[in-house]
């Protein structure tokens, strides 16, 4: 039996907003795929904010810009945005991202073995 999952993690809340010392959201990426499982990432509406490499952490949370350039470490190459967000770049610190129309947007959400949203 395949023990491996795959996981969509789904971004639609703005960066910096939870006043955490780390990004609820990037380290549930993270550990999933640490554990073995695949994951990719989809930035939606706010989300995509996560992708301005302009935006500087306040006070003691760490660094997404840093964070989010170590993702391939844990095998994380799939970053997603629809084709419809307003981002300005998409290859974010070396790391492509793939625009979808909405029917692919549908396809990824319906293959997915978890998908798991952060509003």
């Amino acid at each position: 039996m395949d023990k491996t999952n795959t996981w969509l993690f789904i971004i639609g809340s703005s960066p910096y907003v939870h006043e955490l010392p780390s990004d609820p959201a990037i380290d549930a990426t993270m550990a999933a795929s640490a554990f073995g499982q695949n994951a990719s990432v989809l930035f939606t509406g706010e989300g995509c904010h996560y992708l301005n490499q302009d935006i500087s952490p306040p006070g003691d949370q760490a660094d997404l810009r840093k964070l989010l350039k170590s993702l391939p470490l844990y095998d994380i190459d799939h970053l997603y945005v629809g084709s419809n967000e307003p981002i300005a770049d998409t290859n974010f610190v070396d790391l492509p991202v793939t625009c979808l129309e909405p029917s692919d947007i549908a396809s990824l959400i319906s293959n997915a073995s978890h998908v798991v949203t952060f509003t």
